[in-house]
């Protein structure tokens, strides 16, 4: 951990690159059982039978899931490690308990959702930009893909994106606490 403050803060942390790689992995895992299950259920035109009221509440559910998926992925998750690396809890993180998320797994989980989907975006101008090629929709597509396509260079812009937003979240943190500490610090006792 001494390390990684040696670090110049515009050089991601560990962490973050850690953070990126799960997260990457986690939608991978997510597109892949989503995958599999519209393909159980064959889906294809039978959702334009459904009311559009019905229609659009399926739509936000489904597209805020993955919210909820990561909450409930980074708590269970902290249990895991609290138990058994009981050393790797970080200062900010209370111990977890219970099967409820706590607010810190409700936060991941919307920035992870927001990371993810800010990391597509630019990776995204990234290829439209630098890359224009007739296939580059066939390289948005493929993001969702099966995991034979992990190692793409989408996904690595995907990558370095969330690894310098998982930074910047990391040093919003560090800041706080710190004005927080300052802050209290100095209140008359």
């Amino acid at each position: 951990m001494e390390n990684m403050r040696n670090l110049p803060p515009f050089i991601p942390y560990p962490t973050a690159w850690l953070s990126a790689v799960l997260l990457i992995l986690l939608f991978r895992g997510i597109s892949v059982i989503i995958r599999i299950i519209l393909s159980i259920l064959q889906l294809g035109d039978s959702l334009m039978v459904i009311a559009p009221k019905w229609r659009f509440l399926l739509y936000f559910v489904t597209l805020l899931s993955p919210i909820v998926i990561i909450a409930v992925t980074h708590h269970w998750l902290h249990i895991v490690l609290d138990r058994f690396f009981p050393n790797t809890r970080s200062q900010e993180m209370a111990e977890v308990t219970g099967i409820v998320p706590t607010l810190m797994s409700w936060w991941e989980g919307f920035y992870g959702w927001m990371a993810i989907t800010l990391a597509f975006v630019v990776s995204q101008m990234i290829q439209i930009i630098f890359l224009p090629q007739m296939g580059s929709l066939y390289d948005t597509l493929a993001w969702w893909d099966e995991l034979r396509d992990l190692f793409t260079l989408p996904t690595l812009y995907r990558l370095v994106t969330a690894a310098y937003l998982y930074q910047l979240e990391y040093l919003v943190r560090q800041h706080l606490l710190a004005v927080g500490s300052d802050q209290s610090n100095e209140s008359p006792q």
